[in-house]
């Protein structure tokens, strides 16, 4: 067994009932080498919570936007949890001793590729871990790590996961390089308004270039701007210029959406 550090969920998910139920687990991975992405040169961080019962449970790999893990990783893995999913919550930058890469001249710091290459060192790590049926991962990022969800569906990562991600949710990342994509069902999720790499219209010519023989689902929102799923952003704020804000409605819109997406392609059988 690994040695790892056990938290009281409370810590996480805020107390009640269900969260004193649950035990996080954190630990770090190993790194392991795939082509294409740049190994990150320490271990991976992350936080594994499961839902109560003894499992085995279907898991989502929750990907953090450029600014690294936070609130919204938080809500998410409440969420998921309620829903019967895990969630893992991966952190990409820390052991890069990186802080952001929202400038855009940070970004070429740590690309979706190489966060692609994280999410293969998570899905192996997933295979050994107690409580996970390993045959049933989910993968789902905010902004950077939308876009990086939706390379792990390019046909090269998804061979790199022997076939183990089953299914990918987009929200407000740029879908790119539709030549490459495989055969992961991708959910995609974006604002009209979202002016950060428009991914609305970045995600529909995508789906479009791909074709209706792969299950791609564009879904996007009139008036909404980038970081409408998370809470925290009651208040608009602006990032490298580009303006975030919850958007009630069509965040509850989405979660319906990705609820019932994921128990249609990982839910239990």
């Amino acid at each position: 067994m690994r040695d790892v550090a056990v938290l009281m969920a409370c810590l996480l998910l805020g107390g009640g009932a269900q969260a004193a139920a649950l035990v996080p687990v954190t630990d770090e991975i190993p790194v392991v080498t795939v082509p294409g992405a740049r190994p990150s040169p320490r271990p991976l961080p992350v936080r594994l919570v499961l839902p109560p019962g003894p499992g085995p449970h279907p898991v989502v790999i929750l990907l953090h936007g450029c600014s690294g893990v936070g609130t919204n990783q938080a809500f998410w893995t409440k969420r998921l949890v309620s829903w019967g999913y895990g969630a893992l919550v991966l952190d990409s930058l820390t052991p890069r001793g990186i802080r952001s890469v929202c400038a855009h001249a940070d970004q070429p710091l740590v690309t979706r590729q190489d966060r692609a290459g994280d999410v293969i060192a998570a899905v192996r790590w997933l295979q050994t871990a107690r409580g996970v049926d390993g045959a049933r991962i989910g993968v789902l990022g905010n902004s950077h790590g939308g876009a990086t969800a939706a390379t792990v569906a390019n046909r090269h990562f998804q061979a790199e996961a022997n076939g183990l991600i089953k299914a990918v949710v987009d929200y407000y990342g740029a879908c790119r390089e539709p030549a490459g994509h495989g055969t992961i069902p991708l959910l995609a999720l974006a604002g009209e308004d979202d002016s950060w790499s428009r991914p609305a219209a970045a995600c529909r010519r995508f789906a479009q270039e791909v074709g209706s023989a792969e299950d791609i689902t564009v879904r996007t929102y009139p008036g909404v701007v980038h970081g409408f799923d998370n809470p925290r952003l009651a208040e608009r704020r602006w990032s490298e210029g580009h303006p975030m804000q919850y958007a009630p409605e069509a965040a509850e819109a989405s979660f319906a959406d990705v609820h019932a997406f994921l128990n249609r392609t990982i839910g239990r059988r």
